[in-house]
């Protein structure tokens, strides 16, 4: 199982480096200018090297994105070679919102191209689309679905579009744009003679414009549209005296001299009407159903019958072909939202079996490699027990070696500690025989006059102790001995006491080492401290019995007065030396 999760990741490691990360960081810092900066967003995009993109869903989302630039920036294209790759990838594949984008989009090619019925197909599918969350780009699909509603004087959807737009664009703040789509929809209510919506929307587009007083644009639009308004319900002398005034402004629309057209007609002035309709380019609302309708009305109300009769016979050609081209749209959508159904249920049938050939290959793959690694553990554990057999028998080898071994050690062992305790009782008679004869030499000082009393005492102390340690010897019992030795205790105890005395103890028995020491000018300290080297001491022992963390300091004071080099020697070596020198 382990291995099948390092395959798999490796598999996303090489998917996952197809993508090209820096052109992905370009594209979010474009799409996050494109409402505020779209210039900038642009230039963004115009710097990334289209060659480097890579995948479908990179090349789709640069596409979309450039096409949105192109938009916002006012560029009006009419060819798909940017758009296409966000055609071809997310009408099957992107989100609800990346579908919404690119058929608006497409839609307004289209519209550039002048082919209506397919920008108006690309309008329909994307009104059906759910759960999007760009409200401004489905405001932005209807208010240009509300233009060609107007365009074939489909009033009613055409006011229907824009009031949502206006909806839409309120929900989200766009005031501007609600303030725009209001207008439109005055202007339906106008040509539909619906008073009663466009006494309820006029309030709100007289807030919106206190609030957008600095746009002269929108401003003007929403004036004229009121001129439009009191043509259509208010009294003629007004409504002459609107139209006189706005008559006189240059650069107006065509559809806004329409609507000043119609009002002559109106207010019964057919010549005023038709010099308005005349000043019109005529390239300019060539096939507009309004356009035709108003010119006939025109010419019959001037007694211009032939022309009017004229005028008449290309309305009602118009209206045969917007009709035709409108259940030519529908039967398209329709035939077009079957067909993407029809190709998603393809797709999802073939994902459910890419899906089902994939798990029932995995899962066979796990049996195969289940069985193999059973197999492997099998005859692996079978190995391991049989080298822990073999173990056990080494070790118990190895035990019964180790328990010869251990036989023959502890007979070795007995027979050294059988020579050791012979070799001790020698040297304890050897030891013996030279302390008999040192209390001798004891017996026969002890007597001499001239030796001072403190001396004598000491010396009495020495017979002593060795008079009970000899009696431990010829009594070789454990009680005497124990005795002796607790005689021995006591009198190391005292370490003053036994300092002072080991020292007169040499005073008699070595008085020439004594006298060299004193001739050195050592004190008693430190004569004391070295008849303890002369006894057998060591210096950590002799420190230890002195109770000196650092006797090194005394021995290095010993050391200057006797003349000896620090690093010479040993000064327990020395005085042994010097002590049988003397």
């Amino acid at each position: 199982m382990k291995y099948i999760l390092h395959i798999i990741a490796l598999c996303l490691l090489f998917v996952g480096c197809g993508h090209n990360s820096d052109i992905d960081r370009q594209l979010d810092a474009a799409e996050g200018l494109m409402l505020s900066s779209p210039d900038s967003a642009l230039h963004i995009l115009d710097e990334i090297n289209v060659g480097g993109l890579s995948g479908k869903e990179q090349r789709a989302r640069y596409a979309l994105l450039k096409s949105m630039a192109f938009d916002k920036n006012y560029i009006d294209t009419t060819t798909f070679d940017v758009l296409q790759p966000a055609i071809d990838y997310y009408l099957d594949h992107g989100t609800p919102d990346e579908k919404l984008r690119t058929l608006y989009y497409q839609g307004r090619i289209f519209q550039n191209k002048m082919e209506y019925d397919a920008a108006m197909q690309s309008f329909l599918i994307a009104e059906h689309i759910k759960d999007y969350s760009d409200t401004l780009t489905y405001g932005n699909m209807l208010i240009a679905q509300g233009t060609l509603y107007y365009a074939t004087l489909n009033i009613d959807k055409q006011i229907k579009s824009d009031l949502e737009a206006a909806r839409l664009y309120g929900k989200v703040g766009a005031e501007k744009k609600q303030l725009s789509a209001l207008i439109k929809v005055l202007n339906g209510c106008v040509t539909k003679k619906e008073q009663h919506l466009a006494d309820s929307i006029m309030p709100i587009a007289d807030s919106l414009a206190a609030n957008l007083s600095h746009d002269e644009q929108l401003l003007n639009d929403l004036t004229l549209m009121k001129v439009a308004y009191i043509n259509r319900f208010k009294s003629s002398l007004l409504l002459k005296n609107s139209l006189d005034s706005i008559s006189g402004i240059k650069d107006l629309s065509p559809h806004i001299k329409m609507d000043i057209s119609f009002g002559y007609l109106d207010i019964n002035e057919p010549q005023r009407a038709l010099d308005i309709l005349e000043s019109i380019d005529t390239a300019s609302v060539s096939g507009s159903i309004k356009y035709l309708l108003l010119r006939s009305e025109a010419m019959r109300a001037n007694g211009r019958y032939a022309e009017a009769y004229e005028s008449l016979l290309k309305y009602c050609e118009a209206v045969e072909q917007d009709n035709t081209a409108i259940y030519s749209d529908k039967t398209s959508v329709a035939k077009e939202r079957y067909d993407s159904e029809l190709r998603n249920l393809t797709n999802i049938q073939q994902k459910n079996t890419i899906i089902w050939l994939s798990v029932c290959s995995i899962l066979l793959l796990l049996l195969v490699i289940g069985v193999i690694s059973y197999h492997y553990r099998l005859g692996k554990m079978k190995r391991i027990l049989a080298e822990k057999e073999q173990s056990r028998l080494k070790l118990e080898n190895a035990s019964l070696q180790n328990q010869n071994s251990i036989l023959e050690l502890e007979k070795q062992t007995a027979e050294l500690e059988a020579d050791k305790k012979h070799l001790a009782g020698e040297n304890m008679k050897l030891r013996i025989s030279q302390l008999e004869t040192e209390n001798e030499q004891l017996k026969v000082l002890s007597e001499k006059d001239e030796l001072p009393d403190d001396v004598k005492e000491v010396i009495k102390e020495r017979i002593g102790i060795l008079n009970a340690l000899f009696a431990a010897n010829i009594l070789d019992k454990e009680p005497a001995a124990t005795a002796y030795v607790d005689l021995v205790k006591r009198e190391i105890s005292d370490k003053e006491k036994f300092m002072n005395s080991n020292r007169l103890a040499f005073k008699v028995s070595h008085p020439m080492f004594i006298k060299y020491l004193e001739e050195h000018g050592l004190t008693e300290y430190e004569i004391n401290y070295l008849c303890l080297y002369a006894i057998g001491l060591k210096g950590k022992e002799v420190g230890s019995y002195m109770e000196l963390r650092r006797h090194y300091n005394i021995s290095s004071d010993i050391r200057r007065k006797l003349g000896i080099d620090e690093h010479e020697t040993n000064i327990g070596i020395y005085v042994r030396k010097l002590l049988r020198q003397l």
